[in-house]
């Protein structure tokens, strides 16, 4: 059995139809007898819209459980019962192995991303013709090279040494014996089509939901702060800042506050810089099922009105301590990160059920058994969203990269340099800042957080601060594996502090006399290991592809 795609038009869009069997080509090549994107995109306007697919469908298998499962459930912002969904299950104690559905889902996703970008690149200037301005065709080539940077960074960060692919026919007779390349020739070839990206993408485009160049540099100063390249991290982030192009919801713009942004009315803002593009028109698959999946399960299909609202994963106890040891406790009217991120008993949401006067959260919720439960990305019902709503699928944007990481990557640039820690090796916790440019961006985050502002700050603060500021977008995980240096094989700090994160649920519902307060938390610590900073390839690519499971073999530039 093979996987096979089948590329159609559709809407003056490259649109894929997949079908997946048990034994399959990893990189998702697309078979020679099928018409490829260099059939259409004759005018500008073909063009312009061939990179749209890149936003949405492919991204799929990602979305949702597997976004959520390895950036947050297994970093521990998130937890779930035993049993309660064996997508999830494994990452809650570190079990996942290379059958787990939720490994499987990202590597196919991520490639599936890269096998479109290709497409694209390897065919499109060839075949548009003269009258379609360079700049157009140059810039849809710097939009796939920057959608493939992004899947490329989750599979390195992910899964470590990886394949590049770049032309898939080229191993049409040879796929059983593909390699994978190093972590550092990956992040090479991400800078490389970063800088592209850079230097082909239209300026300040993102508000129409397409990568500017802006956005790529935005990426790109992520990409060097991972590397600990921290000289050209800052360059990049102050690029992004300089634009103009970008700004803090609630803060630079007041349309809309830090818990509309992950709404639809929040969908290409001027804090986003890379975003999926969901729609509910087309069911599951096309729009984002993330509301579905997480939306209080006792009180999930009342909050969706969609007959899903599962409640698969709550917050952890250790997420809600952080906020309270942050004193990000805001409710509404004067509502803070907390509010957006978990819904506690008797918070009030005037955006979900609007028709009723709004939502109150029940005293007695008790998501996962953590007396609690999320509300990022709960959108709501149908009514609440002019009908852009539907069971799993709601038509608000995935963020890959906002604004505020921005401020964020450079307060961290600086304190990183100063620390003068060579890459691969840990900036100490203790670290100390007072640098002004710092202080600034790490206080513009803080203060749209209601919070107050720092005179200096500890490396452990700044770390802190991501944590809270980007909690359940599927990126805690990212940073704890960094903690102890770029590509380091031994990970010393984030293991202690992911061995002191209590995982457990509670006992005793509570009673009305005490406000439902009246339970007792149950305590569950666990510990990963070294091999537990990686996940393993899917168990059928590499049965596809023993080589999967080989040392690395340099990539060719």
């Amino acid at each position: 059995m093979k996987q096979q795609f089948k590329y159609i038009i559709g809407a003056g869009a490259l649109m894929a139809s997949v079908s997946v069997g048990c034994k399959k080509s990893f990189f998702n090549r697309p078979p020679e007898s099928q018409s490829t994107v260099g059939t259409y995109y004759q005018t500008t306007a073909e063009v312009q819209s061939s990179t749209d697919i890149l936003y949405a469908a492919p991204w799929f298998g990602l979305n949702g459980k597997a976004l959520l499962a390895i950036g947050d459930l297994q970093a521990g912002n998130a937890v779930c019962y035993a049993g309660t969904d064996g997508e999830f299950d494994a990452f809650n104690n570190f079990s996942e192995g290379n059958a787990t559905l939720a490994v499987q889902s990202a590597w196919n996703s991520l490639y599936t991303v890269v096998a479109q970008a290709n497409a694209l690149l390897n065919n499109l200037p060839g075949a548009v013709p003269a009258s379609v301005p360079a700049a157009v065709v140059n810039n849809a080539l710097g939009e796939a090279r920057v959608l493939r940077a992004a899947a490329y960074f989750y599979l390195v960060r992910n899964f470590g040494n990886v394949p590049i692919i770049t032309n898939p026919t080229a191993f049409t007779g040879t796929f059983q014996t593909v390699p994978t390349n190093p972590v550092s020739d990956v992040y090479k070839f991400i800078i490389l089509d970063l800088l592209y990206g850079e230097a082909n993408c239209t300026p300040g485009v993102a508000n129409t939901g397409h990568v500017s160049s802006a956005s790529a540099s935005g990426l790109l100063a992520k990409v060097y702060l991972y590397e600990q390249n921290y000289d050209s991290a800052r360059i990049e982030a102050e690029k992004v800042i300089n634009s103009g192009e970008f700004g803090l919801a609630g803060l630079d713009f007041t349309s809309i506050n830090y818990t509309n942004q992950f709404e639809l009315v929040g969908n290409n803002s001027n804090e986003s810089m890379i975003a999926l593009q969901w729609t509910s028109n087309g069911g599951y698959g096309f729009g984002n099922q993330i509301q579905s999946v997480i939306a209080d399960g006792e009180n999930g299909n009342y909050l969706t009105g969609t007959g899903d609202g599962y409640g698969e994963l709550g917050p952890s106890w250790d997420l809600q301590d952080a906020f309270v040891a942050d004193a990000d406790t805001g409710t509404y009217p004067n509502v803070g990160r907390r509010h957006g991120i978990i819904m506690l008993g008797g918070d009030y949401y005037p955006e979900l059920h609007k028709a009723a006067g709004g939502y109150t959260v029940p005293l007695t919720v008790d998501c996962q058994g953590v007396h609690a439960s999320l509300k990022k990305y709960v959108v709501g019902t149908p009514a609440d969203n002019n009908g852009e709503s539907a069971a799993q699928a709601t038509s608000n944007n995935t963020y890959i990269l906002r604004y505020a990481d921005i401020y964020l990557i450079e307060a961290e640039a600086i304190i990183g340099k100063a620390a003068g820690v060579a890459a691969g090796t840990a900036i100490p916790f203790s670290t100390t800042s007072a640098d002004p440019t710092a202080l600034k961006y790490l206080n513009l985050v803080r203060q749209r957080a209601g919070l107050a502002p720092l005179t200096s700050f500890t490396y452990q603060q700044l770390f802190n601060e991501r944590r809270l500021e980007l909690a359940i977008e599927g990126e805690f995980w990212y940073d704890l594996q960094r903690l102890d240096g770029f590509n380091n094989a031994h990970h010393p700090i984030a293991e202690a502090i992911i061995g002191a994160q209590n995982r457990g649920n509670s006992s005793g519902a509570g009673t009305a006399a005490n406000n439902y307060t009246d339970y007792t938390r149950n305590t569950l610590y666990v510990t990963p290991t070294d091999a537990n900073f990686l996940l393993p390839p899917p168990a059928t690519d590499a049965e596809a592809d023993p080589m999967l499971l080989q040392p690395p073999v340099p990539y060719k530039f």
